[in-house]
Protein backbone atom coordinates (compact mmCIF):
# COMPACT_ATOMS: atom_id res chain seq x y z
CA UNK A 1 0.00 0.00 0.00
CA UNK A 2 1.19 3.61 -1.24
CA UNK A 3 0.27 6.78 -1.70
CA UNK A 4 1.86 7.25 -4.98
CA UNK A 5 -0.18 5.94 -7.78
CA UNK A 6 1.25 3.22 -10.48
CA UNK A 7 2.90 5.73 -12.84
CA UNK A 8 3.87 7.94 -9.74
CA UNK A 9 5.80 4.89 -8.14
CA UNK A 10 7.16 4.27 -11.96
CA UNK A 11 8.76 7.61 -11.93
CA UNK A 12 10.23 7.81 -8.70
CA UNK A 13 11.68 4.27 -9.94
CA UNK A 14 12.88 5.60 -12.77
CA UNK A 15 14.46 8.66 -11.19
CA UNK A 16 16.22 6.54 -8.51
CA UNK A 17 17.66 4.35 -11.32
CA UNK A 18 18.90 6.87 -12.93
CA UNK A 19 21.60 7.54 -10.60
CA UNK A 20 23.99 10.86 -9.74
CA UNK A 21 23.93 11.57 -13.35
CA UNK A 22 20.40 12.56 -14.36
CA UNK A 23 19.06 15.87 -14.43
CA UNK A 24 15.73 17.25 -12.68
CA UNK A 25 14.08 17.96 -16.42
CA UNK A 26 14.17 14.29 -17.20
CA UNK A 27 12.39 13.66 -13.77
CA UNK A 28 10.09 16.35 -13.81
CA UNK A 29 8.82 16.66 -17.47
CA UNK A 30 8.97 12.60 -17.78
CA UNK A 31 11.48 10.57 -18.87
CA UNK A 32 10.25 10.26 -22.58
CA UNK A 33 10.48 13.86 -23.43
CA UNK A 34 7.26 14.92 -25.21
CA UNK A 35 3.92 15.76 -24.10
CA UNK A 36 2.57 14.46 -27.53
CA UNK A 37 1.33 18.20 -28.06
CA UNK A 38 4.35 19.71 -30.57
CA UNK A 39 3.41 22.99 -29.64
CA UNK A 40 3.83 23.05 -25.69
CA UNK A 41 7.18 20.57 -26.41
CA UNK A 42 8.62 23.69 -28.43
CA UNK A 43 7.58 26.32 -25.23
CA UNK A 44 8.86 23.45 -22.66
CA UNK A 45 12.07 23.44 -24.50
CA UNK A 46 12.21 27.48 -25.18
CA UNK A 47 11.34 28.19 -21.67
CA UNK A 48 14.28 25.21 -20.12
CA UNK A 49 16.94 27.50 -22.37
CA UNK A 50 15.75 30.63 -21.28
CA UNK A 51 16.28 29.20 -17.87
CA UNK A 52 19.29 27.48 -18.25
CA UNK A 53 20.63 30.45 -19.69
CA UNK A 54 19.78 32.95 -17.17
CA UNK A 55 21.19 30.61 -14.96
CA UNK A 56 24.85 30.81 -16.93
CA UNK A 57 24.05 34.54 -16.68
CA UNK A 58 23.17 34.60 -12.36
CA UNK A 59 26.35 32.26 -12.12
CA UNK A 60 28.53 34.95 -14.27
CA UNK A 61 27.21 37.80 -11.96
CA UNK A 62 27.81 35.82 -8.59
CA UNK A 63 31.62 35.48 -9.42
CA UNK A 64 31.63 39.06 -10.72
CA UNK A 65 30.75 39.68 -7.25
CA UNK A 66 32.98 37.51 -5.30
CA UNK A 67 35.54 38.51 -7.08
CA UNK A 68 34.87 42.31 -6.45
CA UNK A 69 34.60 41.77 -2.66
CA UNK A 70 38.00 39.56 -2.90
CA UNK A 71 39.50 42.79 -4.78
CA UNK A 72 38.04 45.38 -2.69
CA UNK A 73 39.33 43.55 0.53
CA UNK A 74 42.46 42.76 -0.43
CA UNK A 75 43.10 46.19 -1.86
CA UNK A 76 41.96 47.13 1.99
CA UNK A 77 44.50 44.99 3.60
CA UNK A 78 47.82 46.07 1.03
CA UNK A 79 46.45 50.27 2.34
CA UNK A 80 46.22 49.19 5.79
CA UNK A 81 49.88 47.14 5.20
CA UNK A 82 51.36 50.44 3.42
CA UNK A 83 49.88 52.86 5.95
CA UNK A 84 51.73 50.43 8.85
CA UNK A 85 54.92 50.34 7.08
CA UNK A 86 55.18 53.59 6.05
CA UNK A 87 54.25 55.37 9.56
CA UNK A 88 57.48 55.60 12.33
CA UNK A 89 57.04 53.44 15.04
CA UNK A 90 55.70 55.20 18.14
CA UNK A 91 57.77 56.02 20.34
CA UNK A 92 57.30 54.05 23.92
CA UNK A 93 56.93 56.58 26.48
CA UNK A 94 58.96 55.32 29.87
CA UNK A 95 56.43 54.28 32.58
CA UNK A 96 56.45 56.42 36.02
Amino acid sequence: MGCLSRRGRARVQNWQDAGPFSTWKSWAWGTDGSSGNHAFDEYKAETLRRLEEEQKDFTAFLERLRFAKDKAEFDQFMAERRNRSSSPPAEEQPST
